[in-house]
């Protein structure tokens, strides 16, 4: 089985994932687990037989129709009420609502540097772990530094995104400043100007969508072309005829709750 399935089968849901990983290279590594195949890889048992479903070929253009996950105004809007009703994603998406809106501004490096802190742990974007490449201090005080930034985070300028992504060139947090914008823009402003890329994203929509790339995504969040990124979703959300309100942030509620 996947690792994914193996996290379902003994929590639930897919949530520990990541936390099996190592527990399963080390059987891997000791020869009692065999791994075969990647994006997924697939483990079983020393001696069993294991056989991997076959890739199904798929047009280049198009929705690719997953495990009946079809994208509607509907569907998303139920992906979007059931995470909101649940007993922490919801509350905390209330929470980030309230700090921003006590403080809203983007310009003193301190009020900054705790609302970096709770997206960051709201959301995994696991900051923590790069403090030798960026400090907290460092980043906000480049966010506070960003000219006009409140006024363009209303407005929805994409080259903000780019602008926190850079940093301070050691590192590229093209998926903190994409959230960081997006929370700004959708619970402080009521807009929805801003696609979220994170990992998540950037796995699946490949599988919803028959002409985009994980490489595709990659380059985009490289070359800190994050416009090119936030259209695409614009001009898929278009050709699925998907009106609802908010509907960015609510597209992206339903891959991650859909693939979690």
């Amino acid at each position: 089985m996947t690792q994914l399935a193996l996290a379902e089968a003994i929590y639930g849901d897919k949530n520990h994932g990541p936390n099996i990983y190592g527990a399963l290279m080390e059987l891997v590594n000791s020869g009692a687990v065999l791994r075969t195949g990647s994006q997924p890889a697939y483990y079983s048992l020393s001696g069993a037989d294991i056989v991997i479903p076959e890739k199904v070929t798929l047009p280049k253009r198009g929705v690719r129709d997953i495990s009946g996950d079809e994208i509607t105004n509907e569907t998303i809007e139920e992906a979007g009420r059931i995470v909101a009703e649940t007993d922490n994603y919801g509350p905390e998406m209330e929470m980030i609502t309230r700090c921003l809106h006590k403080f809203p501004d983007n310009t003193d490096p301190d009020v900054v540097a705790m609302k970096v802190g709770l997206i960051d742990i709201t959301n995994s974007t696991h900051l923590s772990q790069h403090k030798s490449k960026i400090s907290m201090v460092e980043l906000s005080s480049i966010i506070a530094s960003i000219p006009d930034i409140d006024a363009r985070i209303k407005a929805g300028d994409p080259e903000v995104v780019n602008l926190i992504a850079r940093s301070n060139g050691k590192i590229n947090l093209f998926s903190f400043a994409s959230k960081y914008c997006c929370y700004h823009n959708r619970n402080l402003y009521e807009r929805d100007d801003y696609s979220i890329l994170d990992t998540v994203l950037k796995d699946y929509l490949p599988r919803y969508f028959g002409d985009v790339t994980r490489n595709q995504i990659q380059r985009w969040q490289d070359s800190f072309n994050y416009k090119a990124y936030n259209d695409y979703i614009t001009r898929k959300l278009d050709e699925l005829g998907i009106t609802v309100e908010f509907r960015k942030r609510k597209f992206d509620l339903f891959v991650w709750y859909k693939n979690r």
